[in-house]
């Protein structure tokens, strides 16, 4: 699947940044591209950051600091590449105001047409990315009228307290879920890629890899043109026709040790032995246990949590469609596994529409599950997106009121001064 990815603000050019990288690495490792562009061009050609503040994009390291990608908007009047101050109002009116500049930026360098889709990356809690993700989303789909698709990434928890955080991410949730041209918006929890022991700044670095890294197999797969590495194949179109709404995507990986030398008294029953040969149940046995473990945590592992409990108190999902990718060494991709993969999906989100590939030979030593939960309803993703609403709310009554109180209470300590002299 080839994508254009536009970063808007600090936040969402840092992880448009990383999904360079990753792009860099693949085109290394695995020859495939998936970006737009052909051998000739450069991995970043359809890579873009779009900010207000000049600051945010001298970080960039693999989305080139020309013109051409790293589009700074609203350099030309009072904001003077400034920033937007956390007032995504102002994001929002830069990103219309600036629309042939980014539009024209993207189409003439980005070679959008031979897209099969568009990404647009914020982080909610912020000014510029927040308020302009958007608009940008609107005006791509109008110009190119191709499957632009949202990635929304919400703020940690020690800004749940804070107001402008809380009522940015409100405002934007409202406009890019449900006021947005988007085709479907992946949310994704800051706080589900926090690892523990991690220090504060190698998290924000670490963590826009991590999400950038959990599509490079559901990128990956319908781009491989080495035979031996074609499985059950799930394109570009497969996974077009699944995603709309609110979309959540998760990735888990396991080791696999390498097989156990054959034993001349076992005749090769442990371990791969020689092709065509029987191997003893218990090699089969751990070999399904290992692809379950993984089928379970990439459920776990999922961008933002979205179960619930049915009335039974077993854990469920709710969503229109749910997809899977099994990746891994040839010999661990059996039709078992994936036969498992798909009932436990079947089992855990009922009712969805499901999909399902392989993708084998990759690697040698690690299997991985990528599932993509699309159009989510009912459970853990609706109640948080909730809690934003009413939070954002209720704190924007809270901040009126302790305004007119700071207002009255000047008001009142200055009728003390009315018998002083003016200068």
């Amino acid at each position: 699947m080839k994508l254009v990815v536009v970063g808007a603000g600090q936040g969402g050019s840092n992880i448009a940044d990383e999904f360079a990288a990753m792009g860099e690495w693949v085109w290394k490792n695995r020859r495939v591209r998936i970006f737009t562009g052909d051998e000739r061009d450069p991995i970043y050609k359809g890579v873009f950051a779009v900010n207000l503040g000049a600051g945010d994009l001298y970080g960039l390291k693999y989305i080139p600091q020309t013109d051409d990608h790293s589009i700074l908007i609203g350099a030309d009047n009072e904001f003077r590449g400034r920033g937007a101050g956390k007032v995504n109002a102002d994001g929002a009116e830069q990103a219309r105001k600036n629309s042939r500049k980014i539009v024209g930026s993207i189409r003439d360098e980005g070679d959008v047409y031979a897209a099969d889709a568009i990404l647009v990356i914020a982080t909610t809690a912020g000014g510029t990315g927040s308020g302009s993700v958007g608009p940008i989303i609107d005006m791509l789909k109008d110009e190119f009228k191709k499957p632009v698709y949202g990635m929304l990434v919400l703020p940690f928890e020690n800004q749940y307290d804070e107001p402008d955080s809380v009522i940015n991410t409100a405002t934007c949730i409202k406009k890019v879920v449900e006021n947005s041209l988007a085709d479907a918006v992946f949310l994704v929890d800051n706080q589900k890629f926090v690892r523990k022991g991690d220090s504060m700044g190698t998290n924000y670095s670490l963590i826009n890899r991590r999400i950038a890294d959990s599509f490079m197999d559901i990128l990956c797969v319908g781009e491989e043109t080495d035979r031996s590495y074609i499985g059950e194949v799930l394109d570009a179109n497969d996974v077009i026709r699944i995603l709309s709404g609110p979309c959540a995507l998760g990735v888990s990986h396991a080791y696999v040790p390498p097989p156990a030398k054959q034993s001349a008294s076992l005749f090769g029953l442990f371990g791969k032995g020689n092709v065509g040969k029987p191997r003893h149940f218990s090699v089969t046995k751990a070999q399904v246990e290992r692809a379950q473990n993984v089928v379970h945590a990439s459920l776990s592992e999922l961008s933002l949590d979205c179960e619930f409990e049915d009335d039974n108190g077993a854990v469920r999902y709710d969503a229109q469609n749910v997809l899977g990718l099994f990746s891994g060494p040839a010999e661990e991709a059996t039709e078992e596994i994936v036969e498992m993969m798909d009932s436990t999906f079947a089992e855990r989100v009922p009712g969805a529409g499901r999909r399902k590939g392989t993708y084998p030979g990759r690697t040698s030593d690690t299997i991985s599950v990528t599932c993509i939960m699309a159009n989510i309803g009912q459970g853990a993703a609706m109640d948080r997106v909730a809690w934003f609403y009413e939070a954002a709310t209720r704190m924007m009554g809270e901040s009126s009121e302790r305004k007119e109180r700071r207002q009255r209470g000047w008001s009142d300590i200055g009728r003390a001064a009315d018998q002083l002299p003016d200068l």
